[in-house]
Order: C-alpha cells, then sequence, then structure tokens
C-alpha cells in the first residue's frame, strides 16, 4: 500500500514538474514565437479581469520594449493596471512607467495616488519599487510630492528602502528646482546612515549630482564628517561604490590635505592609502585601475607593489576595453614611474593576436621602460617586429619604440642608427618612411651635442644617406627619396657643403622623371646650397657695398649658382603649381643679390622641430585623450595656511534607523550607539518611560481615516514648501561666508524645534 501511495506521489510530482516546464515555455513562445500576439490581443489581456492574462500582456509589452519596438501604444492599458494586487504585475507596470512617463506626462500623473499608496506596503521590495518608481517618472509638477515621500522614506527601518530613496535623489536632483535644498540634505542623512548599503547608494548619488551643487563649502558639505567612516568602510561597498568614493576621495584630499612626501604624510590622508591598498586584490578591474589612479595621485611610491597586479590585467583579461584601459594606464604612469615595470619588460611583448591598438600600446610600453639594463633584450625584440610582423602598423610602431629608446645612451643610439641604415634597402613603404625618420631624430640629437665626434658621425650619415639616394639599384620610393634629399639639405651647412651639391648634381640628371615631391625637394635643395656660398662669401668680404658687388660676381660664378639657375629654369614649367608657386618666390629672393641673405637664411635654415616618436594607438587616441584628463585633478594647495584643520574631519553622528518607534530613535541621535541588527532592540528602549514596547507600538499606530491620513501630508508638505522655499534662494545663490552661516544657524534652529516637537509628541503619547 506504502508502496502504490509513494508511486502516485512520484507520479504527480513530475505531472507538475512538466505543467511548470510547459507553463514557461508557453510564456517564452508569446515573445520569442513568430506568431507573437497583434495590438489588439494584447490590449485584451491588459484589461482581463484575470492575473495571469494581465501577467502575460504585461511579458508582451515589455518584451517588446526589449526587442526595440514601441509600447507607447499601450500605455493607458498598462497604467491602470498599477492598482493591481498581484506584486510581478505591479513592479512590471512601474518599469514600464519609468521608461514613457515623460512621453504621457498627463496620463502618467492619474498613477502617481497608487505609487504613493505602495509606500505604505508591508513589503520592503514593494516600498522601494514604489519610491524607485517616482523618481523615475521625471516630470517637475510632482517633485514636491516626491520630496515628502522620499523625507519619509529616507528614515524607513528598511535598508532596501533608504538605498532606493538614495538612488531615487541622484535621478531627479537635476530636475527638482526648489526642492535642491531639501533633497541635498536628504541625502547628507544617507551619507550617514548605520547601513553600508545605503551609504553605498548615498556615494553614487553624491557623484552624480556633485557637478550640480553650486559652492566650494556646500558641495564638500557632508563629506567633512564623513570622511574617516567612508575611508573604513571602502571594503564594504560594491564595486560601483568603490570606484565613486574613491574618485570623490582623491579630490577631497587634494583639495583639502596638504601635500604629503615619503617622510612626512596627514594620518588622514594615510588612513585612505591605508584603505585603498587592500582593494588592490578586488575581483573588479575596474576598481583596481581606480585604486591605482588613486594612489598615484596621492602617494605615487606606494605604487611599487602594485606592479604584479596591473600587469596580470593588461595581459591576461579577455576584455578588450578593459585590457585597452590598463595598458593606457600603466603608459601614462611610466611617465613618471617607469622603474615600477621596468623589470616586467617580457610581459610587453606583442603577441601575434594581438589586436593594433594593444600592440602599439605594448610598444609605446616598451619603449617608456627601456634602460641599459633590459634594452637588449627589447631591441632583439623590436628588430624582429619590424623585420618580420606580419601587421604593418607593428612594424612602424616598433620602428618608433626604437627612437624613443636611442635616448637611453650615445652608445645604444649609434646601435640603433647603423641598423636602420642598414635596413633602408630592406624594407620599404611606411617602414621606410619611419626609418628615415628615427635617422633624422637621432641626428638632430647628435647635433644638439655639438662636439667634433658627432660631427663626424652626422657627415658619416649623409654620405650613405648621398650614396643611397644616387644608387639606381636601390628602387628606393619616392617618399624615401624626398625624405633623404630634405636631411642632405638641412645638414648641408653641418657638413660644410661637402655633399649637397654633389647629390643634387647626380639627382639633376633624372629631375623630369622624378615624382613632384622628389622635384620640389630638389628645389629646396638647391636654394639652401646657394644660402651657404653665400652666408659664407658675406663673413669673407665684409659688408660694404663693394664687398657686396665682390661677392655677388663671385658667387655668380660658382657652379652651386649655375645649377640653381638651372633648377628654377626646370620648375618654371613643373606640372606641379606648388613647386611653380615655391620657383618663383626663391628666385625673387635669392637672385636680388647678397642683400636678402639674412632673410633666405631665415627662411631656409631656421632650426626644425623634433619628430614625434610617439605613437599613439589606431582608433584609441581619443581614449588616451580621456584618460589624461581623468588623471588630471586640482593641484595641490600651496599655502598650507589657508587649508582647513583637521578637525573639520570630526566624524559626524551616525544616524540609526530601527525597526522601533522612529521618534524614540531619533530623539537620541546625538549618541552613537553600537550597531544591532535589524530585528533586536536596546535596553534603553525599553527602560525609558517605563512602557512596553508593544504597547509604545499599538498607541503609536492607530487606525486614521483617508481624510485624516491625507489631511496630515498636506499639511506637512506646505510646511515644507514654505520652508523650502525661504531657503532655496540661500542654496543656489552666492555662497558667502555669512550668508553660510545664516543657513546653518536656521538649520540647527528648525531642527531644535522638530527635536522639541517629537520628544513632546512622545511624552504625550507616554503619559
Amino acid at each position: 500500500m506504502n508502496d502504490s501511495l509513494s508511486k502516485i506521489t512520484s507520479m504527480i510530482e513530475s505531472a507538475k514538474d512538466l505543467s511548470i516546464e510547459a507553463a514557461m515555455s508557453a510564456s517564452a513562445r508569446l515573445i520569442d514565437s513568430t506568431n507573437a500576439p497583434r495590438p489588439q490581443e494584447i490590449s485584451s489581456l491588459l484589461n482581463s479581469r484575470s492575473n495571469r492574462d494581465i501577467s502575460n500582456g504585461m511579458k508582451c509589452v515589455i518584451g517588446l520594449i526589449a526587442k526595440g519596438e514601441d509600447g507607447l501604444p499601450y500605455f493607458a492599458d498598462v497604467v491602470k493596471n498599477v492598482t493591481n494586487d498581484n506584486a510581478k504585475v505591479k513592479q512590471l507596470v512601474f518599469i514600464y512607467l519609468t521608461k514613457y512617463a515623460d512621453a504621457q506626462a498627463d496620463t502618467a500623473l492619474l498613477a502617481i495616488n497608487s505609487i504613493q499608496k505602495s509606500l505604505n506596503d508591508k513589503t520592503p521590495s514593494n516600498r522601494a519599487n514604489a519610491i524607485r518608481s517616482l523618481a523615475g517618472i521625471k516630470i517637475s509638477s510632482i517633485v514636491p510630492i516626491l520630496a515628502l515621500s522620499l523625507k519619509r522614506t529616507a528614515t524607513d527601518p528598511s535598508p532596501q528602502v533608504r538605498a532606493a530613496s538614495a538612488m531615487a535623489i541622484g535621478k531627479v536632483y537635476a530636475i527638482s528646482g526648489k526642492s535642491k535644498k531639501q533633497m541635498y540634505e536628504i541625502l547628507g542623512t544617507l551619507l550617514a546612515d548605520s547601513d553600508v548599503i545605503v551609504v553605498s547608494a548615498a556615494i553614487k548619488s553624491y557623484f552624480k549630482i556633485f557637478p550640480n551643487i553650486r559652492g566650494e563649502t556646500k558641495n564638500w558639505k557632508f563629506i567633512h564628517g564623513n570622511f574617516r567612516r567612508i575611508c573604513s568602510l571602502l571594503s564594504k561597498f560594491d564595486e560601483w561604490a568603490q570606484v565613486y568614493a574613491i574618485d570623490i576621495l582623491t579630490l577631497y584630499c587634494r583639495k583639502f590635505i596638504a601635500k604629503p612626501s615619503e617622510n612626512k604624510i596627514d594620518p588622514d590622508l594615510s588612513l585612505l592609502v591605508q584603505s585603498l591598498e587592500p582593494l588592490i586584490s578586488s575581483v573588479s578591474d575596474m576598481v583596481i585601475l581606480t585604486v591605482v589612479r588613486g594612489i598615484y595621485l596621492l602617494a605615487p611610491w606606494h605604487l611599487t607593489n602594485m606592479d604584479i597586479i596591473l600587469t596580470r590585467i593588461s595581459t591576461s583579461t579577455n576584455d578588450t576595453t578593459t585590457r585597452v584601459y590598463s595598458l593606457q594606464t600603466i603608459e601614462y604612469v611610466c611617465q613618471d614611474l617607469a622603474h615600477i615595470f621596468a623589470h616586467r619588460f617580457r610581459s610587453f611583448y606583442v603577441s601575434p593576436d594581438d589586436p593594433p591598438g594593444i600592440a602599439i600600446l605594448k610598444l609605446n610600453i616598451l619603449g617608456s621602460i627601456s634602460n641599459d639594463t633590459n634594452f637588449k633584450y627589447i631591441f632583439e625584440e623590436l628588430k624582429y617586429y619590424a623585420l618580420h610582423s606580419k601587421s604593418r602598423i607593428v612594424k612602424r610602431g616598433s620602428i618608433k619604440a626604437m627612437a624613443k629608446c636611442s635616448q637611453i645612451s650615445p652608445e645604444w643610439s649609434e646601435r640603433i642608427l647603423q641598423w636602420c641604415l642598414t635596413n633602408i634597402k630592406v624594407l620599404g613603404g611606411e617602414s621606410l618612411s619611419e626609418i628615415l625618420t628615427v635617422v633624422r631624430f637621432i641626428i638632430q640629437q647628435k647635433c644638439a651635442a655639438s662636439g667634433d665626434k658627432e660631427k663626424h658621425e652626422i657627415m658619416n650619415v649623409l654620405h650613405k644617406l648621398a650614396f643611397y639616394l644616387i644608387d639606381d639599384g636601390q628602387n628606393l620610393e619616392n617618399n624615401a627619396k624626398a625624405s633623404i634629399i630634405w636631411t642632405i639639405g638641412e645638414y648641408t651647412g653641418l657638413a660644410e657643403n661637402s655633399i649637397g651639391p654633389d647629390a643634387l648634381r647626380m639627382s639633376l640628371k633624372s629631375f623630369a622623371t622624378q615624382a613632384a615631391c622628389v622635384r620640389y625637394q630638389l628645389l629646396v635643395l638647391a636654394c639652401k646650397i646657394v644660402v651657404y656660398n653665400m652666408n659664407r662669401l658675406l663673413s669673407e668680404h665684409g659688408d660694404s657695398n663693394e664687398d657686396k658687388q665682390t661677392v655677388n660676381l663671385k658667387l655668380q660664378e660658382t657652379i652651386e649658382f649655375r645649377m640653381f639657375q638651372y633648377v628654377l629654369h626646370l620648375a618654371k614649367y613643373d606640372p606641379s603649381y606648388d613647386t611653380r608657386d615655391r620657383a618663383r618666390m626663391f628666385s625673387v629672393l635669392l637672385n636680388s643679390g647678397i642683400d636678402r641673405a639674412p632673410l633666405a637664411s631665415l627662411i631656409l635654415q631656421v632650426p626644425k622641430p623634433t619628430p614625434l616618436v610617439n605613437d599613439r594607438a589606431i582608433g584609441f587616441d581619443e581614449e588616451f585623450k580621456a584618460l589624461k584628463l581623468y588623471f588630471q585633478v586640482t593641484e595641490w594647495s600651496t599655502d598650507i595656511s589657508q587649508l582647513p584643520s583637521s578637525s573639520i574631519r570630526k566624524e559626524a553622528p551616525i544616524q540609526y534607523n530601527k525597526l522601533s518607534n522612529a521618534s524614540s530613535v531619533f530623539s537620541e541621535r546625538s549618541k552613537s550607539p553600537s550597531p544591532v541588527n535589524t530585528q533586536s532592540f536596546s535596553s534603553n528602549q525599553f527602560s525609558k518611560g517605563g512602557v512596553s514596547q508593544s504597547e509604545q507600538i499599538a498607541k503609536t499606530y492607530q487606525l486614521q481615516s483617508l481624510d485624516e491620513f491625507f489631511g496630515s501630508d498636506e499639511e506637512s508638505s506646505e510646511e515644507e514648501e514654505e520652508v523650502s522655499e525661504a531657503e532655496e534662494e540661500d542654496f543656489d545663490g552666492d555662497d558667502d561666508d555669512d550668508d553660510d552661516d545664516d543657513d546653518d544657524n536656521e538649520g540647527d534652529a528648525c531642527e531644535s524645534d522638530e527635536s522639541e516637537e517629537e520628544s513632546s509628541e512622545n511624552d504625550s503619547i507616554q503619559s
């Protein structure tokens, strides 16, 4: 008998499971099936008397919205279900209202009363959904109602409701108008809440509204007293609250704390840094990168132990965006603290499967962290990338990284230069152009040293470049030829005009067959050679009129001047408009004699800027600019006497909200009792008044009529509006010290009056 009963029971359970699965699949088909309900069917479901049909209708509407379709035609049918007793249906209605309330503002106002009634629901999740939905309906006309509701829910016994209230303030603060001061005060109370979840939500809202708060003194008003407590709670926040809190506290320290050193650091700043260090082991990559930014801006010498974590994020994570951001952070930090990552150079070797943007970032980091110890390994990698990589972007980036590494020492600079000169005949295209750019960069470095050894080395380089130029077997590209001609002409004076004239003479044979860029550079080379001769002859003979005539005659007899005239004649009929125009300008400038030699020198021999050797990742340039802006914060205060004393950061009283009578708790706000859970009560609450807790609750919560209930709300709302209108001008106006003191005094007076009224009400209740 027992066996048969057990078999029947198992059959019933299996049938129940099958029916549940069938119902779930049928519900999914309402959205995903090709035979989805038509608008008329959805409307009939929403207007049905069955909660099951209404739930299916709401799922269809939310499904349409999720697929990108417009759900606005069902607005009236959805709003009428806001009074439905089913919690899931009501939650879907709240989600729908949050999205479309702006489009149908007048109709959305019909649901306000029903949502307000949900604020008195027994279930905390329903109350939280209600205040969340009210904040989602961003209509300025309901802001006074929302402000009154927030004042109530901010003292709700449930931390879930208080956290929802904090998030709601961040949503509606921008449209609050005259209620901004009241909402800011409520948010300040929530920042001092006893529950970590509430403080976490308040931090997020504070970060959002911070740019909209006027006045230096008011936007930091509630951070002063909660600074130390937020530091102690950092490890308990969720990851996004940690990110926002770190950014807020970093900016706070730069404004209100003296700049530290390795030997002297403010205790509050030390507290923050000690609170940040454990977060470097967070599971969230974004938290780790934010911690790195905070420590870099506050106490950079503490970053020495964080290289392992940063390297792991940049090389092991699968998220490309996170890898890019971490590599950009490392590159930015290496500008000042390259030694931190110098011993981990192998972690930044380029892999064949790395995207171009990540490969360029790695190459930039290799160029930044190279030193005498590790460059012999880095140089071998860069040479391999330049010669054998399949990506032209990686080839170009590796050659630019060599240019950055050439600044390590003269020995390494010479080795890089010789490698570049050797591979001119091997590489082509953009790689060859980058090699010539590196050659120019190194030559300019040697020219700045201005020693006999450097001068001799530059002449050897120019000889090799001229040989490559006139050798027909090299088959150089046009851009490479133009770059070599420009380099020879730029440093022809340093070589005492011993190389430029021969290079020009050999190149003029094929002037007509050269590309436009090559012909133009040959014209410029001829002009630079003539200017050098003019200055040399002028320095030999003097500045008198007779000497100038002698110089002009000797100049016209030189072979260099004749080649210049020949080039002008060829350029006069050049197909390129730019070449013809420049030829006319140089003809007027140099054929006028020695008088215009200074002007010609100024135009042609002015020092040129050093070529850029930093390469930005393709497609990530804007992101790196944003990163640099993110790292740019307020400078440390140079005048320590202007900084406030550390007493301004005295911990504010913690706001406790227990499941007991609100008045009995708030009357003891000046104290800071030890935290208790939401199901326990302190002995003080039972000892005061000699009345048991159950009797107090019974006497406090008495049944009221609807007229009494809404009448009390209207009276309190009118009082709040009067107070907010009187104080709003001070909150949004100028931030003079006298006005701030007056506001504080008025606020203290109001708080004392409220506390007296509450205490009198408690006495009357207990009596």
